[in-house]
């Protein structure tokens, strides 16, 4: 098996979905769908949540580390004024305690669906890249695709003075924040969680679900009593 880092973060509060982290989903926390998945391989979760470290004392996974969060990361994600999130922070320090030629996947309990075996694909298909950095989750849309600003809605893969066919279409491509993967020392040469050139990694439907708001959680909670 390949030799890689899997990096995530588990918060004890989320805003838009209260305690989505630990939403029940198929009798499980949303949290140990993933985390049971990659039970294993070499996970670090970096966490806030004494709720969360108690919850994982008391399950039966035994690869999971627990890095609890700095607070200055705390006192970033509570502040009002600022606007974007402290996780990329959290992935250089991460990768400042291994070694630089490691490959490190960031990854995101809210992707509850996402398999091992694609992550380990992802990480082949990278390393087959010599030219290529880093890979990125996506969904792939070959559809009719517009762009709306304001009012308006202007066309991005397609003429609106014919008819085209859906499979002639340009793909769109739907980051998701599925996995982020680059090797340690390339994250931190660029200061970012996916150094360039990057490439993109297509996921199924299923994969590719992240939960965002309460529909996406209804729908977990249906496939996953499905599966």
């Amino acid at each position: 098996m390949i030799d890689v880092k899997i990096f995530t973060i588990i918060k004890e509060q989320s805003e838009r979905i209260p305690d989505k982290n630990f939403a029940n989903v198929n009798g499980s926390p949303l949290w140990w769908h993933l985390l049971s998945e990659l039970e294993g391989l070499d996970v670090t979760v970096n966490t806030d949540s004494q709720k969360f470290i108690r919850q994982l004392r008391e399950s039966k996974l035994k690869s999971i580390k627990v890095i609890e969060r700095l607070r200055k990361h705390i006192e970033w994600e509570n502040d009002g004024n600022i606007d974007f999130s402290p996780v990329e922070d959290m992935l250089f320090d991460f990768c400042q305690t291994i070694d630089k030629s490691e490959m490190v996947v960031l990854t995101h309990v809210t992707s509850p669906f996402l398999k091992k075996q694609t992550i380990l694909e992802a990480i082949e298909v990278l390393q087959q890249d010599h030219k290529s950095k880093s890979i990125h989750s996506v969904f792939q849309v070959q559809d009719f695709v517009w762009l709306k600003r304001a009012t308006e809605a202007m066309p991005i893969n397609f003429c609106k003075d014919r008819i085209q066919r859906t499979q002639d279409l340009s793909p769109i491509l739907v980051s998701k924040g599925a996995f982020f993967i680059a090797k340690a020392g390339d994250i931190l040469d660029q200061q970012s969680r996916l150094p360039e050139p990057l490439i993109f990694f297509p996921l199924d439907h299923m994969q590719a679900l992240e939960i965002d708001n309460f529909e996406d959680l209804d729908f977990a909670r249906t496939l996953a009593s499905r599966c």
